[in-house]
């Protein structure tokens, strides 16, 4: 009887912070970015620290500044030549959807089927105006968002300083204290270092495609190797997708198949050789998740927050994964949750 009271309790709760976790996403979803950000500054500025003059001369809140400037002048820095490829693109599309037809020819003749009566049979109540304006209010959003992350982000900064204070008045029993920043420290490196590790994984796989993306001569490589970057930290699914999207479009502008072969076997084998040798010696055992778990939580928090949750769904199990290891009772959930048991 206890134990089925205690479940049923876990279960009302389980379904109580997921449907809080969807309803509030619009709140939820700046403050997680903000929190990244925030672990990404203090790298930085544990990066400074190194130097001793930094460390000796230089005021925290000067740092923090300075990591932030840092942060914002990258960030802009990526915009501005991602914005100029994509309007080059689109002032260039009707060039490429020309060579359509010359593609859905080649696909007829080779399959024996009728590609375009296919689409239309399939797609004819399709409203392309709706898709353009939920793509309008969608990129709106974006960047109220990116607003609101700022803000947040600057306002963690500044709770930072009082924050032990904090919780060490919560907190008077030494050991409960010391339990719990120790939780909170653990949280920070671990999701600091697979931050910086991943960020380190997508940059090598991107730039590596742009090379092989300008050898073919795709158009537009700083595009398609900015999406390839972004798209690797999704897992699992995300290298699929970056290695599809420069195939279509190098089948769309080179009107014929040979070429978007070349851009499959060259970017697909640098996802395979990074996704299977490469990643697995630099991540080490900082993802200590089971395959399983990632994929579950990939639709986890896909379902939840959509194409964000995706992203953040493998720093958010870590989380979840180093909290579960802290608590008797969900020690148990956090050796399935891991790769090997070890927790």
């Amino acid at each position: 009887m206890f134990e089925y009271k205690h479940l049923s309790h876990a279960l009302i709760i389980a379904i109580g912070s997921v449907f809080i976790l969807y309803i509030g996403r619009n709140l939820f979803i700046p403050f997680v970015f903000a929190l990244f950000i925030w672990f990404i500054i203090k790298q930085i500025r544990l990066t400074m620290n190194r130097v001793d003059f930094i460390k000796n001369k230089f005021p925290e809140w000067l740092k923090n500044i300075v990591s932030f400037l840092v942060i914002l002048t990258a960030v802009n820095f990526i915009i501005n030549i991602v914005y100029a490829n994509f309007l080059k693109l689109t002032n260039s599309i009707d060039s490429y959807v020309a060579k359509v037809d010359v593609i859905v020819k080649q696909i007829n003749e080779t399959f024996n089927i009728d590609v375009m009566n296919s689409l239309y049979l399939h797609y004819q109540d399709y409203n392309i105006s709706t898709f353009l304006f939920s793509l309008f209010n969608y990129s709106t959003g974006l960047v109220g968002s990116i607003f609101i992350i700022v803000v947040y982000a600057i306002f963690i900064l500044l709770e930072e300083s009082t924050f032990k204070t904090k919780l060490e008045k919560l907190l008077p029993q030494t050991d409960a204290f010391e339990e719990q920043f120790d939780l909170i420290k653990k949280i920070e490196r671990a999701v600091s270092k697979y931050l910086g590790l991943k960020t380190l994984i997508c940059l090598m796989t991107s730039v590596l495609s742009y090379f092989a993306l300008i050898l073919i001569g795709v158009d537009f490589p700083v595009f398609w190797a900015f999406l390839i970057f972004i798209l690797n930290y999704i897992p699992i699914i995300g290298s699929y997708v970056a290695t599809f999207l420069p195939v279509a479009f190098a089948l769309l502008q080179f009107g014929s198949f040979p070429p978007a072969i070349f851009v499959l076997l060259s970017v697909g084998s640098i996802q395979l050789v990074i996704g299977n040798f490469i990643d697995p010696r630099i991540m080490g055992n900082n993802v200590n998740l089971s395959p399983l778990v990632i994929i579950l939580s990939l639709s986890f928090w896909g379902a939840i927050w959509g194409v964000i949750g995706m992203f953040l769904s493998v720093p958010l199990m870590i989380i979840v994964l180093i909290v579960f290891a802290k608590i008797p009772r969900f020690q148990p959930l956090a050796i399935l949750m891991s790769r090997n048991g070890e927790i």
